[in-house]
């Protein structure tokens, strides 16, 4: 019957769309959070590896790029939301 409603449809469909929302937002900030994990571990490689060449030239472009790498992801760190403010 089409004309037939359930009570409450409306209310259920508004807060599927809520939900929905909400988890599209949660998984754009954990993405957001694997990807500031990976460049904090790049950090720890670049500045491994470097230790390991005698060249200081190319240990100090590593030690640049890892605190390059560093400092980005402090920034993004501090731009995601539910930190203390």
């Amino acid at each position: 019957m089409p004309q037939y409603r359930p009570a409450g449809q409306v209310k259920a469909d508004a807060l599927d769309r809520e939900a929905a929302a909400a988890g599209h937002h949660s998984g754009v900030v954990g993405d957001d959070y694997i990807r500031i994990t990976v460049f904090l571990a790049a950090v720890l490689f670049l500045v491994g590896i470097g230790s390991t060449f005698r060249l200081h030239t190319i240990r100090y472009v590593l030690i640049g790029v890892g605190s390059l790498l560093l400092i980005l992801a402090t920034v993004l760190i501090l731009l995601q939301p539910g930190l203390p403010g």
